[in-house]
């Protein structure tokens, strides 16, 4: 009965970061389950027992977090906990293994080290779902990351798996508590000098966002649509350097290289001709790409006979000129826009759910395009789920990016912790890269983010409208931007050398006796 209430315990505690209450209580937050094992033995038995609870553990933390997925593919929460069960399970139960045959020092390395790439392999395979990434737990509260800069996400990770080590070790020993006051504080204090001394860089754009709050569950006639996309387009300034709509806002199908083909694409680079002629406006639109008789790609659709094509869910870019840029998504939403390659999955295309008109796998961007504005302005346009890795986020930097949009449609989710949890994550990539974000939803929460991870002004739930701000320009790089995901990389130079010591250990042990 203990056990289970620790397990319980652990679960709500690694919870309130998600639930919009605090991402701190994570810094203790997995000292229940850490005690949990402290009961157990080494024996076979203790093992499974211990598989139970962490398999227990992780069902209840994704139940409290991930449960509105099920809005959008009721299959969604099940397959996420499912492959959690993996990537997060099993490098627990291999500490939990090691830990009983090795000191704690060795033991301690490979939990930490084999987590964070457990989280790394989570985030980087067709199964992704990096969502309850430690680091993201602090998305509500961005003053307490700053050093993100330099770590991404995954120093959060770090942070939190090295402060509930320490917690646990000075409980179960009863010793002073200086040093996991010191784990906590240090990482704050640094934060918030980095916060307080941080300056924004004087070069700024004006910025309007739309956001035509669009139910993506009803039918709307397409030139409705459009009429309410060229209505909130006309409220922004004269002097508008960006308007920013959301995903699919449109109905058109572009074609890449024929934009001007699109009618919907033409009234919108009419009115920019017309009322903005210095503006870029950017929006989500489905563009498609023909081959031929030749089948380029192993996304194309299509057939010899017909022609083979790809479909994109893409970002455009136009101005006055008529000049469209175009990116496409390449980071697709497992089971909506593409299905995973393995053997077996070809027996679950029935899980794919028709949200935006096709159904199937969607082709893959193959470069993170940056736009050019007339006046030599360099953007970047993250859609949708794009923007949850940190990454891949940077590469837009790296690019040339001096701003960044995200462009979104939340509205799947219904108005539950989802599309806030998502609207927060971008706080980060902000953080991370040090720009300027607006963030355009088709319902859910648009708004301007500082590259300190603060908020502007915003538009909430089930709101119309739109809003201007002028947003900072820069063009510096961090640490994060240059060397990315270095943490995962030094955590699995790190395992690797966890592994060899513990096979020494033992071998020297046996040689003993």
């Amino acid at each position: 009965m203990k056990n289970l209430f620790l397990v319980l315990a652990a679960a709500a505690l690694m919870s309130l970061g998600w639930l919009g209450v605090s991402g701190l209580p994570m810094l203790v937050g997995l000292v229940p389950l850490l005690f949990v094992a402290d009961r157990l033995d080494g024996s076979v038995r203790s093992f499974w027992r211990m598989a139970g609870w962490i398999v227990l553990f992780i069902t209840l933390w994704y139940a409290a977090t991930v449960w509105w997925v099920w809005y959008a593919t009721p299959a969604g929460p099940i397959a996420a906990t499912f492959f959690a069960w993996i990537f997060t399970g099993i490098p627990f139960l291999l500490w939990f293994w090691i830990s009983r045959r090795a000191p704690k020092a060795l033991s301690y390395a490979v939990l930490v080290s084999v987590w964070i790439l457990g989280e790394w392999l989570y985030q980087n395979n067709q199964a992704s779902f990096p969502w309850l990434n430690l680091g993201n737990g602090f998305a509500h509260e961005p003053w307490a990351v700053q050093w993100y800069e330099a770590t991404g996400v995954y120093g959060g990770t770090l942070w939190v798996l090295v402060s509930n080590i320490v917690v646990c070790e000075i409980a179960l020993l009863r010793r002073r508590w200086l040093t996991p006051a010191l784990v906590v504080v240090v990482p704050l204090a640094l934060s918030l000098g980095l916060y307080w001394t941080f300056q924004e860089p004087a070069r700024t754009a004006k910025v309007t966002i739309v956001q035509p709050n669009v139910d993506p569950y009803s039918d709307i006639d397409p030139s409705d649509r459009l009429a309410n996309l060229v209505e909130l387009a006309s409220e922004a300034p004269r002097d508008v350097r960006f308007i920013v709509m959301p995903e699919g806002a449109l109905d058109d199908f572009v074609m890449v290289g024929r934009a001007d083909a699109s009618p919907s694409l033409q009234t919108l680079q009419e009115l920019v001709a017309e009322r903005f002629p210095d503006a870029t406006l950017v929006l989500g639109a489905t563009a498609y790409r023909p081959y031929g008789t030749t089948k380029a790609t192993e996304t194309a659709r299509g057939n010899a006979e017909t022609g083979y094509y790809d479909v994109y869910n893409s970002a455009l870019a136009l101005d006055a000129s008529g000049h469209v840029q175009f990116h496409h998504k390449a980071k697709l939403v497992i089971g909506t826009e593409m299905m995973p390659t393995w053997w077996w999955m070809r027996y679950l295309r029935w899980v794919v759910r028709d949200l935006d008109s096709y159904v199937g796998q969607l082709g893959y961007g193959s470069a993170r395009t940056v736009f050019k504005s007339p006046d030599d302005i360099y953007s970047g346009a993250a859609i949708c789920w794009e923007s949850v890795f940190g990454e891949y986020f940077t590469e837009f930097v790296r690019g040339g990016a001096e701003m960044m949009m995200v462009i979104t449609n939340d509205g799947w989710w219904r108005d539950t912790p989802g599309y806030r949890q998502h609207f927060d994550y971008s706080r980060l990539r902000a953080i991370e890269t040090r720009r300027s974000i607006a963030r355009s939803a088709n319902t859910g929460r648009s708004g301007f983010i500082s590259p300190r991870g603060d908020l502007g002004a915003t538009l909430g739930w089930d709101e119309r409208g739109t809003i201007t701000a002028d947003v900072s320009l820069s063009r510096g790089q961090t640490f994060y931007v240059r060397f990315g995901d270095w943490v995962c990389r030094v955590s699995l130079l790190v395992f690797g050398l966890s592994i060899l010591s513990f096979i020494a250990y033992r071998v020297r042990r046996r040689d003993l006796h």
